[in-house]
C-alpha cells in the first residue's frame, strides 16, 4: 500500500483536528481521515480483490468502508447481528418507547472520529443527560438520606461545589492536567510526550484512592467519600478506587 498521509501533526488542508491526540498514544488519526486522497492507494490490479473482515461492529463496518474507497472487495463475517454494540433494541410485550442500549449509549466529545463517521453517513446525534447538564431537567443528588435536587452545580450545597474544585486542583497539582490539555490543544506531539513520560514515572504504581488521598486538595475524608459515591459529571468513582490513576487519566 502507498501512503498518502502527510506529515505527522498537521491536519490535511489546514481543517481543524478530526480527532483528539491522546496522551498516551500520540497519534494524529486525523492526517488520515481528513486527507483527500484516503487513507491510502493499491494497485489498480489490486482492485476487486475480496477482504475478509471479521465482526460487522463498529470496527469492522468502518474497515469495509475503507477497503471499498480503496477499491477492494470487503466481505464482512458477522456471528450474530450488524452493528455491535451500537444496536438499540426494544421489549417484546412493552411500551415501543422503552429501549435498551447494547453498549455504545453515549460518546464524549473527544470521539471525534467517530463524529467523522456520524456526519459521513447523516445519523443524528443529541446531547445525553449528564447529571448536571444542560440537557437534563433536573438531577437529584441523595447521599446519607438528605437529597437535593439540582440543575446546575450551583443549585447544590457549598460542600459539593468545594469537592468539584478539589479535583479540578487534584488534576492541575497532581497530573498537570491544565498543561497536558494545552499541549493536546496545540498538538504539541514532543510536550505531550514530555509530559506523559513523566506522570508514567511519577504514578506507575498509584492507585485511583491513592493520587486523591495523597492530594492536599483531598485532605478531608469527608471531600473524598462524597467524591467517591456521587462523583461530578458521570456519577461516583468509588467503584475505580483500586484502578491505577493512569488508567483514569
Amino acid at each position: 500500500m502507498t501512503s498518502t498521509v502527510p506529515p505527522a501533526g498537521r491536519p490535511a488542508g489546514g481543517l481543524p483536528p478530526i480527532t483528539m491526540v491522546g496522551p498516551d498514544f500520540p497519534f494524529p488519526y486525523d492526517d488520515y481521515l481528513g486527507h483527500a486522497a484516503g487513507l491510502g492507494q493499491i494497485p489498480a490490479t489490486a482492485h476487486g480483490t475480496e477482504v475478509a473482515v471479521i465482526g460487522g461492529g463498529l470496527s469492522g463496518i468502518v474497515t469495509a468502508y475503507e477497503l471499498m474507497k480503496m477499491g477492494l472487495k470487503p466481505v464482512v463475517y458477522e456471528a450474530d447481528q450488524i452493528g455491535g454494540r451500537l444496536r438499540t433494541v426494544g421489549f417484546d410485550g412493552c411500551d415501543p418507547g422503552l429501549r435498551a442500549e447494547m453498549g455504545a449509549m453515549r460518546f464524549p466529545p473527544s470521539s471525534t472520529s467517530l463524529q467523522h463517521y456520524i456526519d459521513l453517513v447523516g445519523l443524528q446525534t443529541r446531547p445525553f443527560p449528564n447529571p448536571l447538564s444542560p440537557a437534563t431537567p433536573s438531577t437529584v443528588v441523595d447521599l446519607k438520606g438528605e437529597s437535593h435536587y439540582a440543575r446546575t452545580l450551583d443549585d447544590l450545597p457549598q460542600v459539593y461545589r468545594d469537592v468539584a474544585d478539589a479535583w479540578q486542583r487534584c488534576l492541575d497539582e497532581g497530573a498537570e492536567f491544565g498543561d497536558m490539555n494545552e499541549a493536546l490543544r496545540t498538538r504539541d506531539i514532543p510536550r505531550i510526550r514530555e509530559i506523559w513520560a513523566r506522570l508514567v514515572e511519577r504514578l506507575d504504581d498509584q492507585t485511583f484512592y491513592g493520587f486523591l488521598a495523597g492530594s492536599e486538595a483531598f485532605r478531608s475524608f469527608k471531600h473524598r467519600e462524597i467524591f467517591g459515591q456521587v462523583g461530578f459529571g458521570t456519577g461516583g468513582w468509588d467503584t475505580d478506587f483500586p484502578n491505577s490513576i493512569l488508567e483514569i487519566l
